[in-house]
Order: C-alpha cells, then structure tokens, then sequence
C-alpha cells in the first residue's frame, strides 16, 4: 500500500446502478469509481472530487464526471496499444499469470511488428496481419519437417 494512497472506494459488494458515483480523497489524491457498463476506476491528483450520487440523463445513459471525460480525451498511445492488443488477445481468464505474460508479450510483439509493417507503407489491418502471419508460421513449421 502506498502511503497516502485512497484504497476504500466503496465494497465490492456494493451494488451500484449505471451513473452512480463513489469517491475516496486522501491528501491531494482522489480515488473516483465511477459504474457505466462496468465500473470504472479512475485515481487523480488534478481534479476535484466529483460529487457522489447518480447523474443519468432522461434516457437513462449515465453521465461522465470530468475526471473520466478528460481521462478519454487526453489518453496516450499506452492505452491505444492495449485496447488494439485485447481486440485480438490470446490471452484466457483462467491461465496463471505467467502463461498470460507470455502471451501478453507475444499479442504487444505482433501490434509493434503491425506498426513497423505500416510505418513502410503496409496497408493490412490487425485482423489480416494476424490471419497472415499465423498462415505463413503454419506453412513455416510444416516446411520444417
């Protein structure tokens, strides 16, 4: 546990409806979860806490606290990365951590190679880049034996 660190946002067991917000502050840290879909977990030291409830629109859409909407709008290219990974990720729930490493790497180690592939001029997407490369290790280890 970090010193300072907000850790109590709320039981798990609390059940929470879409909108609904939860925030723990300590020090000049906010802890926010934050339930659309799923809940949303969000740790800021540049805003102020949202205030706690449920905000919906008339259609019943929840409606984003700030620190979630600047979060989405300024978002790197490390998120970008991981959500183009997990489109077509290997990786299964019920592996132990170290076979999920491995295939983790092995998903971030084809994005890269899909990034090299286009930064000279390749027009494939993730999904045909993928198709290709596991058809040519196929055609690679049947020429082996």
């Amino acid at each position: 546990m970090t010193c300072g660190m907000p850790w109590d946002i709320g039981p798990k067991s609390l059940k929470m409806k879409r909108g609904d917000i939860v925030t723990c502050v300590r020090g000049n840290l906010r802890a926010v979860r934050w339930k659309d879909r799923r809940d949303v977990y969000v740790l800021t030291n540049m805003h102020s806490p949202p205030v706690e409830g449920n905000f919906t629109d008339d259609s019943g859409n929840a409606i984003k606290p700030r620190v979630t909407e600047d979060y989405s709008a300024y978002m790197g290219f490390v998120d970008k990365s991981d959500r183009m990974v997990n489109s077509y990720g290997i990786a299964r729930r019920t592996w132990k951590w170290i076979k999920k490493l491995f295939f983790h790497l092995t998903d971030m180690t084809i994005l890269n190679a899909l990034i090299i592939h286009k930064s000279s001029g390749g027009k494939m997407t993730h999904k045909s880049f993928r198709e290709v490369l596991v058809r040519d290790l196929i055609i690679l280890s049947h020429e082996e034996m």
